[in-house]
Parts: C-alpha cells; structure tokens; sequence
C-alpha cells in the first residue's frame, strides 16, 4: 500500500527545479527538506529554522497542524490554499493563505521559493482553493491566481516582511477575514492564544502525514524574548513578528501550514493577527517556538498592495495629553543624531539636554512615510533605550522612501516635557 501511494504520489510531482529555495538543504529521510539559517543561529547551534512552506522538487508534495484537531466550517472561513497550477489541490497544494476580499488573499513571501530559478509572471503557475475544509470537497472552489504583489522589504535571508498579496481572476465566495489593526493590541499580548488552521504536516518525520481535510490548533502567543533567545536577536525582530508557542510543544504550525492564518475574533468578526512564517524543522517538540508575520506591522502595505481603503484610525503612540514646553519648569531638549542603516535595521541615538533631562523618563522615536510612488503611507514607533544620563538609542525597521522621523521625550507621568524634534531621511 505504501509502495503503491509513493508512486502515485511521483507520478504528480509538480515540474519545479530540484534546489532549495533557501540554499541550505539536508538529506532527511526520503527526500530533502529545506533549512535556512542565519549566521547567529549556527554560531548558537540552535535547531535548524525551516520556513513552513512545502517545497515540492525536494520532497513528495505535502501539505498541518501537529497535535490540535480536524477544523470546523467556522473556525476559519476565509482559509485557502495556493496550489500549482495544473495539478490536483490532493497533490500540489504548497502553503496556505487568508481570503481579506473576494479576489484578495494575504501569503507569505516566501512560499514563492516554491518556483526558485523560474523566471516570468509566477501568477501563472499559481491557483487559489477555498470555500470548504476538503481538499477533496465537490464544493471547494478554485481560482487562478492574477496577479502577484511582492512586499519590496521582503529580506529572504532573515524570512522579515513575509508577506504577500495574491489578486485573484475571479471571485472566492466564502467569508473575509479582517486585518487587525488599531484597538486590536489585546490580540498580540503575550499569553493571549489565538487559532491557526492549515493543511501542513501532522508530523515533520513524515512526507505522507499530510491531512485532506484542515485542521486546527491554539496557539498560545509568548513574549518575544522567547523567540529571539532560540533564533537570535539579528533573526527575530518583535516590531513585525510574533512569537508563538504551546507549553508542552502541541500544537504547532508545520511544514506547508506556511502563508496560513494566526487568527482571533472580536464578536463574530474574524482579525488576521499573524500569517504563518517560520520555525524549527521539528514542529510539535517542547520548547520550540514558532514566528508570525505580525499584520498590525503590516497593515497599511497589505492594504495598498490589494488596493483596499483603510477605514481604521491611524495609530498612535501610547502618549498621555501634550504639555506646552513654555508652563515646563525645567527645560528639556532632544537632538536626533546621525542615523546609520544597515540591510533591515536603522540606528541613531538622541541625546537630551537642559535642566529638566533628569526627569526624562522615556524617548519615543516615531518613523512616518506619506504615500510615494509605488509605496503605500507606513507608520511606526519605537522607545529609545536609554545608555546612559541624557543618551537614548534607537534601533527600528525604517519604510522605503521619503521618511519623517519625529522625537520627544516624556516623564513619569507619560506628559511630554520637551519639543518634538523631527528630521527627514531618505531609506533605499
């Protein structure tokens, strides 16, 4: 029987080139399953970090959840999954994915490592499923996939920005998933646990462990801390990731789970809080954690990118009411300093001055770009660290473009007790 199934299974092997999409592979069991690494996690022989997407050249097509239980038709309607074009959705099925619009899905970016080497408009080699939880399902629906919109700060060698925009030819008709945004930052808290679906491995020693109907797993979010501990600080970064782990190691996310959704609800509505990225190679064991593209990071791109208009409030700082600098007793003044780039990460230090510095209790760093061409408005922020009396540094993930970065300190009272300073920066 087993015999009989493998060969079946390579008679539908999609035509892709036999290479790894991340460049470090490793002979595993009956085919080769894909590992990137990063410099820091060799260096701290942490476990190999694989991307949960199934790469089909490597190894038979596979496509979930380890531990959790077979989902229901609501526990997450807007699922879909990207399959090759041209082959079964049994077969060829390679990451998951979210439903925002009828002819919108949210992926992950690195999913289209499926195609490495392939040239040309990959939207052609992709279909989207959706509107059941069976792959086999008379109902499920399938559509091609029309165009592609790849996130331009998408960096493959630490899998950051991974995220992706799929424009379909035709309508799914199933429900949408809204993106979380302001007012969801319960959501993200540590501790909170919210549910993932998808139709990756049931378990990662095993090619064939792939389910036809999807299942589903609570994931419990954990504090950042725990992922750039087993990853690396240079691997993981909080501002756009989440970090997800379950005490005892199941559930987890899997191989070919990849793109799926990290869902919570608010009433009946369905938030997109985390899209499926990466994590170790062994899914389900204890002490493993998992990483989530953080949507609420990502918001305002996926929005531009699927041509959607953002009705939410814009962001804001937690800052408590401004106080004029002229009714402050003791002045305070800050001066942003050179700002140094490297591939993702930004860093300056801000100095602070004047009689009223002792009573600076912390100094937030706000990053805005407006609309460009080509580029969608992005907002973010970040407390600056403080390294000694005076001297705060900050380290963040600048958009593209024209920036405006804008600076003020705070006291104990969360009152603003200097002037805001701002500069403008150009990011390439």
């Amino acid at each position: 029987m087993n015999g009989s199934r493998r060969a079946a299974r390579a008679a539908h092997r999609p035509a892709v080139p036999a290479r790894c999409p991340f460049g470090h592979c490793r002979s595993w069991r009956t085919g080769l399953r894909c590992r990137r690494m990063g410099t820091s996690v060799l260096a701290r022989s942490a476990p190999a970090v694989v991307t949960l997407g199934l790469s089909l050249a490597l190894a038979s097509p596979a496509s979930a959840i380890v531990g959790g239980r077979q989902a229901t038709p609501t526990d997450n309607p807007a699922q879909v999954g990207l399959v090759i074009r041209g082959q079964s959705a049994q077969e060829a099925l390679f990451c998951g994915g979210t439903l925002i619009a009828p002819q919108v899905v949210v992926s992950a970016m690195h999913c289209l490592g499926t195609f490495q080497g392939e040239g040309g408009d990959l939207a052609r080699r992709i279909d989207v499923i959706g509107g059941a939880i069976s792959r086999v399902d008379p109902g499920m629906q399938r559509v091609q996939v029309a165009s592609i919109v790849k996130h331009p700060q998408y960096d493959d060698q630490r899998t950051l920005h991974d995220v992706l925009v799929l424009k379909l030819a035709a309508p799914i008709n199933a429900p949408t998933a809204e993106l979380a945004g302001p007012g969801d930052e319960a959501l993200e808290a540590p501790g909170t646990v919210l549910s993932a679906t998808g139709w990756g491995l049931t378990d990662y020693r095993d090619d064939d462990s792939q389910p036809t109907v999807l299942k589903q797993a609570d994931i419990p979010l954990v504090a950042g801390s725990v992922c750039e501990s087993q990853f690396g600080s240079s691997i993981y970064f909080s501002e756009v990731e989440l970090c997800g782990s379950s005490p005892n190691g199941r559930p987890d996310t899997c191989q070919g789970d990849s793109g799926g959704p990290l869902v919570g609800r608010v009433g009946e509505a369905i938030r997109l809080v985390g899209i499926v990225s990466y994590g170790p190679a062994s899914c389900g064991v204890k002490g493993n954690a998992a990483v989530y593209a953080r949507v609420t990071a990502e918001r305002s791109w996926i929005l531009g990118a699927a041509g959607i208009a953002d009705t939410a409030p814009a962001p804001t700082a937690p800052a408590a009411p401004v106080v004029a600098p002229a009714t402050v007793r003791k002045t305070v003044r800050l001066r942003i300093g050179s700002i140094s780039c490297g591939a993702t990460t930004c860093r300056t230090t801000l100095r602070a001055s004047g009689s009223g510095r002792s009573q600076v209790r912390e100094v937030i760093l706000r990053a805005s770009r407006p609309a460009q061409e080509g580029l969608a408005p992005a907002k973010r922020f970040v407390r600056a660290k403080r390294a000694a009396t005076g001297v705060y540094r900050a380290s963040t993930l600048l958009p593209l473009g024209r920036v405006t970065l804008s600076a003020a300190a705070y006291n104990r009272d969360g009152a603003q007790i200097s002037p805001t300073v701002r500069e403008t920066v150009v990011v390439e």
